[in-house]
C-alpha cells in the first residue's frame, strides 16, 4: 500500500525505488560535504547564508524527482507512439551488448508490465523478457512490434493491457480495444514463429468501476475471437483479483487504485504459469497437462 514518499502522477504511482541511482548517490554525498562545509565555514559566514547554501543543496534530489515524474507525464500525455522511443532505443542499446536468448518469453504493455517482478524465478527455465514502455497502449505495441517483440522471435508472447488504453492517452470502446489485440496478435502470428500468444483480458481496477461492464464485454469478446485459434489464449485474471460481487478487491491493488501491488502480481503470475504449464509439458514437466 502507499506512504508519504508515494507521488502519483497520471494514474501511476511513483515510489523511491524509481528514484535513479545517481540520485541516491548525490544525496549522500551532500549529506557528507555538508557536515564538512559548515564546520569550516562557520567562521567565515553567517549561519543565515549557510542554512540557505545547505537548504538549496538539499533540493537538488527533490528537483531531479521532479524532473523524473514531469518527463513521465509529458509522455503519457503524447498521444504519438514516439513518446516512448526513448524507451525503445534503451532496449535496443542493451541487446547490443547482451547476448539474445533462444525461444524467450516476451512480455509486452505499460507499466503494469514495468511493474511485474519475478517472473524470470517463476517461468524458469524458460527465458523472460520484460518489454513494460511507460504507459503504453496496445497500440504503441504494435508500432513498436519489430523492435520490442519480432526482433527476438519468441516462442511466446504475453500481453497484459494497462489503464491507459480507458483513460488518459486513449479513451478506448469496447469494439476498439477488441480491434487492437486481435491486431497486435495476428501481426505477430503472420510470422509464423510465436507458439503461444497469451492475451490478459483488461483488469477491472477500484478506482475506475464505470469501466466494469466495459472490461466485461471485452473479455467475451476476446474469447469469443480466440476459441478457434490454436495459438492464443484470453487469460482473464479478473475472476482472481475482485470480490464477490464482481467488483476489483482493493487488496490487490496499490493505493492508486489502478496499479496492482504484490499480492495481486501473485495471482496473475500464478494463473500465467498453470496456463504455460498446460501448453508446455516438455519444458515442465507435464505438471500441468491435461
Amino acid at each position: 500500500m502507499g506512504d508519504a514518499n508515494q507521488f502519483t502522477v497520471a494514474g501511476s504511482r511513483w515510489e523511491p525505488h524509481h528514484i535513479s541511482t545517481a540520485a541516491n548517490c548525490q544525496r549522500a554525498l551532500i549529506a557528507t560535504n555538508l557536515v564538512q562545509i559548515t564546520a569550516g565555514a562557520q567562521g567565515m559566514y553567517s549561519w543565515k547564508t549557510i542554512r540557505t547554501v545547505a537548504a538549496v543543496l538539499l533540493l537538488i534530489p527533490m528537483v531531479h524527482l521532479a524532473y523524473l515524474v514531469s518527463r513521465e507525464a509529458l509522455s503519457t500525455l503524447n498521444a504519438s507512439p514516439e513518446a516512448w522511443a526513448d524507451e525503445v532505443d534503451a532496449f535496443t542499446r542493451s541487446d547490443r551488448l547482451n547476448h539474445l536468448p533462444d525461444n524467450p518469453v516476451v512480455i509486452v504493455g505499460g507499466r503494469r508490465v514495468t511493474l511485474w517482478k519475478g517472473l524470470e524465478d517463476l517461468l524458469a527455465p524458460m527465458t523472460v523478457l520484460n518489454r513494460g514502455l511507460g504507459n503504453a497502449t496496445t497500440n504503441d505495441i504494435s508500432h513498436y512490434y519489430q523492435r520490442i517483440i519480432g526482433y527476438y522471435q519468441p516462442q511466446t508472447v504475453v500481453l497484459l493491457p494497462g489503464e491507459s488504453e480507458f483513460h488518459i492517452r486513449e479513451s478506448k470502446s469496447t469494439e476498439e480495444m477488441v480491434r487492437a489485440i486481435r491486431q497486435l496478435v495476428e501481426l505477430d502470428l503472420s510470422h509464423g514463429i510465436t507458439k503461444h500468444f497469451y492475451v490478459f483480458s483488461p483488469l477491472k481496477t477500484p478506482l475506475y468501476q464505470s469501466n466494469d461492464r466495459k472490461i466485461d464485454e471485452t473479455s467475451r469478446m476476446l474469447k469469443d475471437w480466440a476459441a478457434t485459434i490454436d495459438e492464443v489464449d484470453i487469460l482473464d485474471a479478473n475472476v482472481l483479483l475482485s470480490k464477490r460481487n464482481g467488483r476489483a478487491n482493493p487488496s490487490y491493488y496499490r493505493s492508486d487504485g489502478v496499479n496492482l501491488n504484490e499480492h495481486g502480481y501473485v495471482r496473475i503470475s500464478m494463473m500465467l504459469r498453470a496456463q504455460m504449464e498446460k501448453d508446455n509439458p516438455d519444458v515442465y514437466g507435464g505438471t500441468g497437462a491435461s
